[in-house]
């Protein structure tokens, strides 16, 4: 009974495997042959790969603008959150409540809905709030809000926050320099996870960049759009490509989160000691006291 569950199991696992990876599959073929009308694929080339990369207006630039506006509102965005639920878990416990419910608002806000309010509101402005890539950036900060916000308390709840910062005052550090070199390094996988996971919502990102920007700000996304009504081969390198890129930085980002994991956790442990230690002379000073 338990061999017919076993391979139950992995027969299911190989159909969902067969059934996600097929559209990839697909895709690499179309951009790799000209012709895919026959069982097998015909005139192998790198001809579109090579295409979407020529000129100053290729694939490298688009790549490059949708990191950037990618990474900047990501990390500002991290920043304030891990200020915003230090003072929450600090100082006022009760506002994580009403935190979490401000960081549930984006759920309802469509992005066409979005988008349409912020020109509504800023494009006609002579301030810097006209500013179509500032808007973009304020845009993309309100959507990943909630994947941020959940994505940091989900890291924060599997440490014990307060006896590490009683710990770290203990031997004279603040507990704002205890938060920042002991919990945020210690939670660092769990942030990169919810970074990643950001970065990949905005830059796949069409809706908001193209209503916001359009084409005055070409990223990836909008950059396939125009190639996919010339070519379809070569947008199909276009999706390879963004695949590919995304691969690397999620295994690298998860290399460097696990060192920086291991480097934080040792200095918990040390931290913890030297308190131990801390404590146990003064509980020897203690008892000689008496003794005497």
């Amino acid at each position: 009974m338990k061999k017919r569950s076993n391979a139950f199991s992995s027969f299911i696992i190989v159909i969902l495997s067969v059934i996600l990876l097929l559209p990839l599959f697909v895709t690499l073929l179309n951009s790799l042959f000209r012709d895919l009308s026959n069982i097998i694929p015909e005139g192998f080339t790198f001809e579109f790969y090579s295409g979407i990369f020529a000129g100053s207006g290729g694939m490298a630039g688009a790549i490059g603008r949708s990191l950037l506006i990618a990474i900047i509102p990501t990390l500002v965005l991290l920043m304030l959150l891990l200020l915003a639920m230090y003072v929450v878990q600090i100082h006022y416990p009760k506002g994580d409540k009403y935190l979490d419910l401000l960081s549930k608002i984006p759920y309802g806000i469509q992005g066409v809905i979005l988008a349409v309010s912020i020109i509504s509101l800023y494009a006609s402005s002579s301030t810097f709030l006209s500013n179509r890539i500032f808007l973009l950036s304020c845009a993309y900060g309100i959507v990943i809000l909630p994947y941020m916000y959940q994505g940091i308390k989900n890291a924060l709840t599997t440490l014990e926050v307060m006896p590490i910062l009683e710990a770290a005052e203990t031997l004279g550090a603040s507990k704002l320099y205890a938060y920042f070199r002991i919990i945020v390094p210690s939670v660092l996988k769990g942030l990169v996870a919810t970074i990643l996971l950001s970065i990949g919502i905005l830059f796949s990102d069409f809706v908001l960049v193209n209503i916001i920007a359009g084409s005055y700000y070409e990223t990836t996304s909008i950059f396939l759009d125009k190639t996919r009504g010339v070519s379809g081969h070569a947008a199909s390198a276009i999706s390879v490509v963004i695949f590919c890129i995304m691969l690397i930085l999620t295994n690298l980002a998860g290399y460097l989160g696990s060192k920086e994991t291991k480097r934080a956790k040792t200095q918990r442990i040390h931290i913890f000691r030297k308190v131990q230690g801390r404590n146990n002379g003064i509980y020897r000073i203690q008892k000689h006291s008496k003794i005497i």
